[in-house]
């Protein structure tokens, strides 16, 4: 334990080249650790699990995602796979309500987020963004303060781009905490046990710490 404590590692982005060890470690770590995901047991649903992969993965046509790579192996430890969002791009909806499918699930409570939310209607002087949508640390390096590098080196990004505020969706108790850390405000929070279905029945049914799914901006 004492010698992952002291492994040093490196933040560079993310290019098409990647997207096999991206994959590979969405597949090993995300998908069985994110709480919506893990609360669904999606990776159980080989469409879904087909379906959030490829959402995961398209993430890298946009040029702004970061991975971290050990500086002694060159073994990739985590990943922040992030967007862009101007004022003027027609918003995209993830999900279909009258669809049944876990990846299904998780995008329909990320859109009724993003509505509720409505960023650019909150900040009228804000026209772009950068959307932090995946952020993932492999599990034997958690702990380590790879999750707050990859932020920090998003953000550096977004200033050098001009993007005027940074967002992220945490499912993630974890991820919450991490964002916070880099000065991040919550602006949206939900209770898990508060969301259910036409039937009234939880839809997400997660693992403490994980209770609510929230929201977080930061203003550059």
């Amino acid at each position: 334990m004492d010698k992952i404590k002291k492994v040093s590692f490196n933040i560079v982005p993310i290019t098409d080249n990647d997207k096999e060890i991206v994959q590979n470690s969405l597949r090993q770590y995300f998908f069985r650790d994110e709480p919506l995901s893990a609360s669904l047991g999606l990776i159980e649903e080989k469409e879904s699990l087909t379906e959030f992969e490829n959402f995961c993965v398209d993430l890298i046509k946009y040029g702004v995602s970061f991975m971290a790579i050990s500086a002694e192996t060159g073994e990739m430890m985590g990943a922040a796979l992030n967007s862009t969002v101007c004022r003027s791009d027609e918003i995209k909806k993830y999900g279909d309500e009258n669809k049944s499918s876990k990846y299904n699930d998780i995008m329909v409570v990320l859109d009724k987020a993003g509505r509720e939310t409505n960023v650019f209607g909150q900040y009228p002087n804000v026209d772009r963004m950068m959307e932090l949508k995946i952020i993932t640390v492999n599990e034997e390096y958690r702990g380590l303060g790879i999750c707050k590098a990859l932020i920090n080196k998003s953000k550096e990004l977004a200033l050098e781009l001009g993007y005027q505020i940074m967002y992220v969706e945490c499912s993630s108790h974890f991820t919450a905490k991490a964002v916070e850390s880099c000065g991040f405000q919550c602006i949206y929070s939900l209770r898990y046990l508060d969301y259910v279905n036409k039937q009234g029945e939880v839809v997400f049914k997660t693992k403490p710490p994980h209770k609510f799914l929230k929201i977080h901006v930061l203003l550059l």
